[in-house]
């Protein structure tokens, strides 16, 4: 019998919410349909601001702003059931992602921050939701991200190749499998040229990376954005736009005594995430095939660069039987299946975890 889950996800680029139907039938898997919702502008805008100022957020407003999104999230989700022409009783569970807020699994009390009120959506829907996915990997020793390998291996990893998934959202990771699976966030993804676009643009990100393209490369920029810690940590590792966003470019803009343009600062950026996930690559020199999902895989300028820095083949998700805007989504779709079938997963080569990890709380809707 088959089973059908649905998976929601907002990145940390805030740009969308992403559904997607994975239906499940033993071990092979299928989309049955995604599709993406608008994020209504206010609530984005909370959003944004309050992962650029961590200093700003209290108990109150967080609780608040979750329950907001997450009657934004039942809206969308009943919207995408009735579009797709399921029937509730036929849907299993719902992986609600939830949006983060702010990601510090390296503090003196680690912590890991998704808004987005699970037990209102289940309520609202009528649904079984599960959500809060990393809390458990952070009380096991991990990271709590990133989580995307596990659907990764599971979905594209039955060849007799070591295959690589490059996902590049707000955050950029990555998953190798084939051997033994492992991955980590490899760095800033979109989030710094979608604040710089907001910073000087005001709009929400560069398509095609166009304004990047006009722009020249300042290596002496370049070379102090490669200077940044988190880039030359060993794995396991993690980060968020809470620590990678405007402030983080302005700070290091602050150490010049000359100006940059504006389209050579967007460039530079652009330079810059192509070369922390080409130096990725390489850095995995038994990897045979690589493929990119999320929304920088609609980024032409930047897959362009990254394919001009590395000496790999590299193709979009979509190659593989998925398209690229899709896999994070299923993803969660697919955690929702192993924690409703109390299925526990291994974290430990990805998050750093001590083990055997059941993602995600189960909320029902009565």
């Amino acid at each position: 019998m088959k089973n059908i889950f649905i998976g929601v996800m907002t990145g940390t680029s805030v740009d969308a919410i992403d559904i997607a139907a994975l239906s499940i039938d033993h071990q092979s898997y299928e989309l049955l349909n995604a599709k993406s919702y608008i994020f209504p502008k206010n609530l984005k805008n909370k959003i944004l601001e309050y992962s650029r100022n961590q200093e700003s957020i209290d108990d109150n407003k967080i609780c608040s702003l979750g329950d907001e999104l997450a009657h934004v999230y039942a809206k969308s989700i009943e919207a995408f059931i009735d579009e797709s022409y399921l029937k509730k009783e036929t849907i299993n569970a719902v992986g609600l992602h939830g949006q983060t807020i702010s990601h510090n699994p390296n503090d003196q009390n680690p912590s890991s921050v998704q808004i987005g009120n699970g037990e209102i959506v289940a309520k609202t829907t009528g649904l079984i939701v599960v959500n809060d996915f990393r809390h458990a990997d952070i009380n096991a020793g991990g990271q709590g991200a990133p989580l995307a390998p596990l659907f990764h291996d599971r979905f594209f990893g039955e060849t007799n190749k070591i295959r690589a998934v490059i996902n590049i959202g707000g955050i950029a990771n990555i998953s190798i499998f084939g051997k033994e699976l492992t991955g980590y966030d490899i760095g800033p993804g979109n989030v710094l040229m979608d604040s710089w676009c907001r910073e000087i643009k005001l709009c929400d990100f560069d398509e095609n990376g166009r304004w990047a393209e006009k722009g020249n490369l300042n290596q002496m920029l370049l070379d102090k954005l490669m200077e940044e810690e988190f880039i030359h940590k060993n794995p396991p590792k993690s980060s968020g736009t809470d620590y990678f966003n405007i402030k983080w470019i302005n700070e290091k803009l602050e150490q010049f005594d000359f100006r940059i343009s504006d389209t050579d600062i967007q460039r530079t950026l652009a330079e810059y995430t192509a070369n922390i996930i080409a130096e990725a690559i390489k850095s995995h020199s038994d990897i045979d095939q690589i493929a990119i999902c999320g929304g920088g895989a609609e980024n032409n300028f930047l897959m362009k660069l990254i394919r001009e820095k590395s000496s790999s083949e590299i193709v979009k998700t979509d190659c593989w039987g998925m398209s690229h805007e899709w896999v994070e989504a299923a993803g969660f779709a697919y955690l929702a299946y192993l924690r409703v079938n109390d299925k526990a997963v291994d974290t430990s080569t990805i998050t750093g975890s001590n083990g055997m990890v059941k993602l995600g709380d189960i909320q029902k809707p009565d």
